[in-house]
């Protein structure tokens, strides 16, 4: 699998999490740190979990996740410019629980995933450690991951994935220029929220098809960037979306912007959001994993257990500014033992004043998106 197609696949998978997450409030959400750990999960699931979660993902086979994963963890490793840091950790019930062989090259070599013993009977003490690690990874931004009964004697291991993402502006905007203007809500109510301008020379373009404008703004080292995808309507922002989910090609799109110059003018903004994967998950098609009598959890673990996904949960973070962007996230998956109880002219004006989609795409893969409607 190419990083053209991975790069689509990505796109695709975060426009239908997004679909399921944006009902008309302001989210933010990871969608490369869920794959990460659904990615992981893939590798040591047979049927029906194995399918579920290939398909979802837009991957075709064990081995792309092998290769693509790889390359993309690699990459994200070397960034220049911004700080980006990815940390995967797989935390195993204390004892003689281990990861199969096979998985636990994977988790290693595929992943950089760090495996650590822990003891689930302390529950909230373990917990702690956990959520620690967790805001160490992601500069203080993501606390308390987990909540205090996330895991318990039954809970056999938690794959974690942190994401932090710091970035300047190539071009920062001048904070003189700030100021409070109306951002429209709805075609009937609007509020004020600070304003950034800056007239500069960015990547543009205007699709018919998705019926928005797209801006692209680069951050320092030029290997990380915004895109902004702003819909013409006031209230266009869900059939964008939907158009997005139902797998129109953003990257395709992407590709045919051009460099102008654009008065640019978008809110200053930040979002945190957590979500409750086990919600999420199944209505992108990803069922299995929670089912106790028939996870296809079973080439995981060196002991013949049942088990299945008993806790999932996304907390994310992204603020936006003059100087730039953080960006944060952290994925958790508990998984528990069942015992039987996811150029124009003239110079086009680009005024983010409506709902829009504001992505950080890195090496040409999304790594963040939010959906701003201004009630963050």
């Amino acid at each position: 699998m190419d990083s053209k197609a991975l790069s689509s696949a990505i796109a695709q998978f975060s426009a239908k999490f997004c679909v399921e997450l944006e009902k008309g409030k302001s989210v933010v959400s990871s969608p490369l740190s869920a794959e990460f750990v659904l990615a992981l999960l893939t590798l040591g699931t047979t049927e029906p979990a194995h399918t579920e979660l290939l398909t979802a993902l837009g991957i075709p086979d064990d081995d792309s996740i092998r290769s693509s994963f790889t390359e993309v963890s690699s990459k994200l490793r070397s960034l220049k410019g911004v700080t980006f840091n990815v940390a995967n950790k797989v935390y195993l019930k204390d004892g003689s629980y281990d990861l199969q062989p096979s998985l636990k090259v994977d988790a290693e070599k595929v992943f950089n995933a760090g495996i650590e013993k822990i003891d689930f009977n302390t529950g909230a003490a373990a917990v702690e450690v956990i959520n620690k690690w967790v805001e160490s990874q992601t500069n203080e931004k993501i606390k308390d991951l987990l909540s205090s009964d996330s895991v318990d004697s039954d809970t056999r291991l938690v794959l974690i994935n942190a994401l932090y993402f710091k970035g300047t502006w190539q071009k920062q905007f001048d904070p003189q220029n700030t100021m409070n203007q109306p951002f429209h809500i709805t075609a009937d109510s609007s509020v004020e929220v600070p304003m950034m301008y800056r007239e500069d020379d960015y990547l543009y373009g205007e699709s018919s098809e998705l019926q928005a404008q797209l801006l692209e703004m680069p951050y320092q080292g030029g290997e990380a960037s915004m895109l902004i995808v702003l819909p013409n309507e006031i209230e266009g922002l869900d059939g964008v979306l939907s158009k997005l989910a139902s797998g129109f090609d953003l990257m395709s799109e992407i590709g045919k912007m051009h460099k102008t110059k654009v008065q640019v003018t978008i809110p200053k903004f930040k979002i945190e959001t957590e979500i409750d994967l086990a919600d999420l998950l199944p209505k992108l098609g990803i069922k299995s994993i929670f089912d106790r009598a028939n996870s296809g959890l079973t080439k995981i673990l060196n002991a013949d257990e049942p088990l299945f996904v008993s806790k999932a949960v996304q907390k994310a973070f992204i603020e936006v500014n003059e100087e730039g962007a953080e960006a944060a996230a952290a994925t958790a998956m508990g998984v528990a033992m069942y015992s039987l109880m996811v150029n124009v002219n003239p110079v086009p004006a680009f005024v983010a004043d409506r709902p829009f989609i504001a992505a950080i795409l890195i090496d040409r893969h999304i790594e963040f998106v939010a959906a701003y409607h201004a009630n963050e």
